[in-house]
């Protein structure tokens, strides 16, 4: 099987589709199909299940997948390698994280990055905390900035801190007019954010931690959409600082009272062995985002 296989093996599981990759990749559809059935001949087993609305992994390309994804980590961190010792910073980063980190943070560090080394292309993956845990896991992401979790399973370097608050309608009545305490919440019509599986890890942490029982009446996993519903009036909620630094009119945001804070910071399947590339966007971030 040739050894650029595993690139186009990632392209195809990434697209589910041979016509879409094919594109992505400058291939035609039926000479990627054939390159597709010639490795799975050699392999001795299918590699996806096809199908007229595209394709899916089988048992044994689940497992062969992120050995690939591996193996494509480690051609690019001797390339970059490479060009490190020759003087000529190139290389390619994926990094993971969410859109009020992409908005509110991320866009300064990847100008001025980008202003120093232009030959380091930087790909952008936004999703949920779980969803960048897991891609950093099975080597999908380079790079995860990201919520980090006392069970986080992998290499991380803290950042800043951002503090959780409490969002309400302009004129819900406060018992406080500097902060919210967190028994308010207990049996009020609450917003949550939540994604496909599970509910937002770090205002389930406040919820957990607080002890108070909340009466969830929606979940949406759009930061914009829950602040627009309590704006409407349809429940209070509790969030990440980070994520209402949008302007809303009609919402009132305050701390809570006891405080609570969650960490970001960079998440990495493993220091040691992270490309230089890799290690250069890192020591960026910590120079622009510490202490934020």
């Amino acid at each position: 099987m040739d050894s650029g296989f595993s690139k186009i093996f990632i392209e195809i599981a990434a697209a589910n589709n041979i016509t879409k990759a094919a594109e992505s990749l400058g291939y035609t559809q039926s000479g990627l199909s054939h390159t597709l059935n010639r490795a799975e001949e050699e392999l001795g087993f299918k590699l996806f299940y096809r199908a007229k609305s595209g394709v899916t992994l089988t048992p044994e390309g689940e497992l062969l997948l992120p050995v690939a994804k591996e193996m494509e980590r480690g051609l690019e961190k001797m390339y970059e390698t490479i060009s490190s010792i020759q003087g000529i910073t190139k290389g390619r980063i994926t990094i993971g994280t969410f859109q009020s980190i992409s908005i509110n943070m991320l866009s300064p560090v990847l100008k001025a990055f980008q202003q120093d080394y232009p030959q380091i292309k930087i790909d952008l993956k936004e999703g949920s905390i779980q969803e960048i845990h897991d891609w950093i896991l099975d080597h999908t992401v380079d790079l995860g900035l990201t919520s980090i979790q006392s069970d986080d399973e992998f290499d991380y370097i803290p950042l800043c801190e951002d503090a959780m608050v409490g969002v309400v309608p302009a004129d819900y009545r406060l018992k406080n007019k500097n902060h919210i305490d967190i028994s308010e919440f207990e049996n009020q019509p609450f917003i949550i954010a939540a994604m496909e599986k599970d509910n937002d890890c770090d205002v389930d942490n406040v919820i957990k931690e607080s002890g108070i029982h909340v009466n969830i009446s929606f979940s949406s996993k759009d930061d914009i959409a829950i602040m627009s519903m309590v704006e409407n009036g349809l429940g209070i909620s509790i969030l990440p600082e980070l994520i209402t630094l949008r302007h809303f009119q009609n919402v009132k945001v305050l701390p809570l009272n006891p405080p609570f804070k969650r960490t970001l910071g960079i998440g990495l399947f493993s220091l040691e062995n992270a490309s230089p590339a890799s290690l250069k966007f890192i020591e960026y971030a910590k120079n622009m985002l510490s202490g934020r």
